[in-house]
Formats: structure tokens, C-alpha cells, sequence
């Protein structure tokens, strides 16, 4: 079943200044991946799902002689990346796009993607395009959410969504993420012309330290499609009722799928 947004969930873009202050998680899982990334320092690197820049800035300063793409399908991620990034000036590009429809034709040496592969729902869809955007000899660098994901606690929130006062807003809704095997995964890039395909499933539990930073955590990441599902005045009451049904001390139940793959 496709999922189904109602326009406000449909209209929601991230709230990005949010992001930046809250995302210690993927800022973390993303700098593993960035420095298991070998880089000469003159290629052109797609930073595939860029936010707000952070990891870009990283990237960048590797890429002494090199470039990057900041790739994003959020206009107020980009719109802190630009600010975030300025100081690179010339040596990054800005692109408003959607994996899941990738025009981009051979231009990139290296596709760097954290945290994001898994808000795209076709894979074959993405590994094609990723394929078309990089160069012959062209590599994906990647780690996304992975099969099992967030599972028990999706589960927590779906169930507190299908009670009063929230049920109606969510008449079949299901949950806009794609949360693939490994297995899945290294078919759709083996399809797509990629060699040397290797995908793994790391898990990555991730504890909060208070109700407070949980709150701010899942709002802004996790439930955003879901609050985006309800009226503004619902938004506060559907949060304390899932945080108060949640287990302590506070986690997310996080699994991180690994993707490398060269053309």
C-alpha cells in the first residue's frame, strides 16, 4: 500500500533550524561514513541528501582541489546549507531535487548519502538514478535506515495514532519511509549497473538523556510526516501521549543499513 498524506503532511518541509540544532545522531553515523570515504581530494562528490550542510562542510574540506553537489528535496534545508556553506563559495552546487527521480547525467565522481536513502520508497528508482548521475568508475558511499528500523517504536506511535482524538486523521496512513534489506538492496544496485556491491546492517540504539531532547528528537525527525497527518492543535497532545506510553530511559530503536557500490 502506497501511504496516504493529507495536504498538510503533503505540503510539511522539514523544519530545518530544528534539524541542524537536534541531529546530533545522524551528524554522528554520518561523519563514520565520511571518514571511511577514501577521497583524493579533486573529485566531484554528490552529497545526496545534503540537509543543512554540516557533513558537506566536512566533505568539502577534503576536497582541496575537488567540488560537491549539495543535493537536497527540502527548500529549507537548502536554504541553511547556502548559509551554512558559503564560505566554499564556488566549489558547491545547489539542487533542489528528488532521488526517487534523478535527472542528473554524469556528474559526479562519488555519491555520499547519509541518513536519507530511506525517505526515498523506490529503490530501483534511486539506484538507477544514482547510476545515471555518476561518472564511468563512479562509487556510492552510503548509510540510510535499514530493515528494522525504528520498528518498536513506529509501532508505539502508529498505535497511539489510531486512538481518540488522532484516528481520523490517519485513515489509511502508512508510515512514508522504505526500510530495505540488504539483500533487496544489493539487487536493485547490481540491476543498475553497479559492481562490487556490498550491503550490511549495523544497529545504532540511541538513548536520549531527557524527556525534553526525546521530545525535540522525534518531532522534528521521526513523527514529523505523522504530525504533519494532524490539525496543529492536536500536535503537543499526540506527542505526550506517545512519549508517555514510551519505555525509559528514552531510545530509538535506530538500525543503519550500509550501502558501497561502484559502476
Amino acid at each position: 500500500m502506497r501511504p496516504v498524506l493529507n495536504d498538510r503532511a503533503m505540503a510539511a518541509d522539514w523544519n530545518a533550524e530544528s534539524y541542524h540544532r537536534v541531529s546530533e545522531p545522524q551528524w554522528n553515523w554520518g561523519l563514520a561514513v565520511l571518514s571511511s570515504l577514501e577521497l583524493r581530494g579533486d573529485e566531484t562528490v554528490l552529497d545526496a541528501g545534503c540537509g543543512t550542510g554540516r557533513l558537506t562542510a566536512v566533505l568539502l574540506e577534503r576536497l582541496h582541489a575537488g567540488r560537491a553537489i549539495a543535493l537536497d528535496s527540502s527548500a529549507s534545508m537548502l536554504e541553511v546549507a547556502r548559509r551554512e556553506l558559503a564560505r566554499f563559495d564556488e566549489r558547491v552546487a545547489f539542487i533542489q531535487g528528488d532521488l526517487g527521480a534523478l535527472t542528473l547525467s554524469a556528474v559526479a565522481d562519488v555519491v555520499f548519502s547519509t541518513a536519507t536513502f530511506h525517505w526515498v520508497r523506490d529503490h530501483a528508482a534511486l539506484a538507477s538514478g544514482l547510476s545515471e548521475a555518476l561518472k564511468a568508475n563512479g562509487r556510492v558511499h552510503a548509510q540510510c535506515g535499514g530493515h528494522g528500523n525504528l520498528a518498536a517504536f513506529l509501532e508505539l506511535a502508529l498505535k497511539v495514532a489510531k486512538q481518540a482524538p488522532f484516528a481520523r486523521h490517519f485513515a489509511n496512513f502508512e508510515y512514508p519511509a522504505h526500510f530495505a534489506t540488504p539483500e533487496a538492496t544489493q539487487a536493485h544496485f547490481e540491476k543498475a549497473g553497479f559492481e562490487k556491491v556490498e550491503c550490511w546492517l549495523t544497529p545504532a540504539p540511541t538513548p536520549f538523556a531527557t524527556r525534553a531532547d526525546f521530545e525535540a528528537f522525534v518531532s522534528t525527525v521521526v513523527l514529523r510526516t505523522v504530525l504533519g497527518q494532524l490539525p496543529k492543535e492536536l500536535h503537543q497532545k499526540y506527542l505526550d501521549a506517545v512519549i508517555d506510553v514510551a519505555p525509559q530511559p528514552y531510545s530509538l530503536d535506530y538500525v543503519r543499513l550500509e550501502i558501497r557500490a561502484s559502476k
